[in-house]
């Protein structure tokens, strides 16, 4: 009797134990009702969808003026993008000093492009200078400092308009990330034109005080390190408190404790990286922080979680001829 009465005790003790348990596959089940709710939103093809033929190529170097200045950007067109078929459209914006080739170099996205069926445009950056906490910073590379007037966003723009005439681009689906300069550089994307990029996803970039208000809630996923000797992992956490006041998250996440647990929903990765998610948002965006123990660096388990994170939020209808609303 006293042996089974031990049995019982046990077995009820480790029924409390596992219950108490976070589950392994809610973060997935999430990520799946997310992808379910984006597979709804309709393709919104544009005029390059009317083209019988498209030009192919996983490096194509084309050039474009703007505002009297020849601005160039690597193209990638997998094999597997077909002509008149609505396609997502990715911008990957490099760091200060890099280039658009460079990204295109060590891109994990050049084999997620041809599986998942989508263009990647790695835009090359033009002169910029900025001093932060004594040291300078100059190269190619992204004006931040100003939302508008801001030369990069007007040649940002100019690559989707022309882009969306030569292919055929789905227009709910185009997204924006970037690493470092082109990290911040994606909040700025963000910030003005909600109603041309569905969602960002910046890489190990920071915040600065912009007057951010987009024409509607936007999807953000970032992702930095603890140990950035660059830009400071607090910067990165002032932009996760920055967006879930921009989106209006009622159920907010505290990102500035680097001890603090992942969200009910959040997900820990095997490389010690934390996702944090900001609950109730308006329109059900999702903004979403994730922190590592690495430095200035792109950390390669983020690839495949930006793409499914973007792939997940396509801009919605309702929202679609909204102008972009943007303050200096």
């Amino acid at each position: 009797m006293q042996r089974a009465a031990r049995l019982a005790l046990l077995l009820t003790a480790l029924v409390v134990l596992v219950s108490t348990l976070p589950s392994p596959g809610a973060d997935d089940a999430l990520g799946a009702a997310e992808e379910t709710a984006a597979a709804r939103v309709a393709p919104r093809p544009s005029a390059g969808c009317a083209r019988r033929e498209i030009t192919h190529g996983r490096r194509i170097e084309q050039t474009i003026e703007v505002d009297g200045l020849e601005r160039s950007y690597v193209l990638d067109v997998p094999d597997s993008i077909r002509a008149g078929e609505p396609v997502p459209l990715l911008f990957d914006f490099h760091g200060i000093g890099h280039s658009g080739a460079g990204v295109w170099n060590v891109s994990g996205f050049k084999d997620l492009a041809e599986k998942e069926r989508f263009i990647t445009v790695y835009p090359d950056g033009d002169q910029v200078s900025f001093t932060r906490d004594g040291r300078t910073f100059s190269g190619r590379g992204w004006e931040i400092r100003t939302l508008a007037p801001n030369r990069d966003v007007a040649f940002t723009l100019a690559m989707l308009d022309r882009l969306e005439q030569d292919y055929c681009i789905d227009r709910a689906r185009v997204f924006a990330t970037g690493f470092s300069n082109g990290g911040f550089f994606s909040h700025v994307l963000a910030c003005t034109h909600a109603d041309r990029f569905a969602a960002v996803a910046p890489v190990s970039g920071g915040w600065l005080s912009w007057r951010c208000a987009p024409s509607r809630p936007v999807p953000v996923l970032i992702h930095h390190g603890r140990r950035d000797e660059i830009i400071d992992v607090a910067e990165a956490r002032r932009a996760f408190a920055a967006w879930q006041t921009i989106d209006g998250c009622s159920g907010s996440a505290a990102p500035d404790d680097p001890a603090t647990s992942p969200a009910e929903d959040g997900t820990s990765s095997a490389n010690g990286t934390t996702c944090q998610r900001a609950e109730r948002c308006r329109a059900n965006v999702t903004v979403e922080y994730c922190e590592g123990d690495f430095a200035h660096r792109w950390p390669a388990p983020a690839t495949e979680r930006i793409w499914r994170f973007l792939a997940a939020h396509p801009l919605p209808a309702a929202e679609a001829t909204t102008p972009g609303a943007a303050q200096n």
